[in-house]
């Protein structure tokens, strides 16, 4: 994974892709946060090839934030005030992060024309149920009475899961503008884990293409003795997807 490039468009349709991916998945190398709640095995999932990695590590989190931001500029001179926003902005996210213990953040960044924030999340987490074996009925007991929409799908190897989605208003200095998100509840079959994919946007085009993404990404979970799933069984149908490349996860 790369830092994003600065257009603000959804990333073009390249390779590699899903269907592209090699049966040998590379190691996702993360010092991750302490705290952050992690099953003790090594596990796969296909992830966006060029965001940024928020580093939660409380001795790495400042320096990530600045290089995410010398990145996303490109060495172009940008004003002190929007440059202390998005620094701002991702401070608030390693927090939100930190405060949840969020396994793994990704981020696109993103500024409008009139400097407001226009951030792209990704969020990886898991929750244990232990002694419990997870199971949908806790997931769906869980989401009774949400707003949004729920729907419950299969990966590829036959698992159930939840994708809840919803469209709330979130404040934005003395504005209010729509916020999209999409989270995917996933119950590990024979585990006590359960994987959380979740995405967030004030970009509402973003919409189809990181519900896409998160169930791509959900259909690309695999791990010591689950059905090794074919990258092709998860490609996009869209024109232009959220490129995806499949990465080990060390416990």
């Amino acid at each position: 994974m790369t830092t994003a490039d600065n257009t603000g468009d959804p990333p073009a349709d390249h390779a590699p892709d899903d269907a592209a991916q090699s049966t040998s998945a590379p190691e996702l190398a993360i010092e991750w946060h302490p705290d952050a709640l992690r099953p003790g095995f090594d596990w796969n999932v296909a992830l966006p090839t060029d965001w940024a990695v928020l580093k939660t590590h409380p001795a790495q989190w400042r320096r990530q934030n600045e290089r995410i931001v010398d990145d996303y500029y490109g060495g172009k001179r940008v004003p002190a005030k929007v440059r202390r926003a998005l620094l701002k902005s991702l401070e608030d996210a390693v927090a939100v992060t930190q405060k949840n213990r969020i396994l793994l953040t990704l981020i696109h960044p993103g500024v409008d024309a009139e400097g407001r924030i226009e951030n792209v999340s990704l969020n990886l987490m898991f929750t244990s149920s232990s002694p419990r074996l997870a199971s949908m009925a806790p997931i769906r007991k869980g989401l009774e009475g949400k707003s949004g929409t729920l729907d419950e799908l299969t990966t590829p190897s036959g698992n159930a899961y939840v994708l809840a989605e919803r469209q709330e208003q979130q404040r934005d200095g003395d504005s209010v503008r729509d916020v999209v998100s999409i989270q995917a509840f996933y119950p590990l079959p024979s585990t006590t884990w359960t994987l959380v994919i979740g995405a967030t946007t004030p970009r509402i085009d973003w919409s189809k293409s990181l519900r896409d993404a998160v169930i791509r990404m959900t259909g690309s979970v695999s791990w010591h003795d689950s059905p090794t799933v074919d990258p092709s069984d998860v490609g996009s149908e869209l024109p232009n997807p959220i490129s995806l490349v499949s990465y080990r996860v060390p416990k």
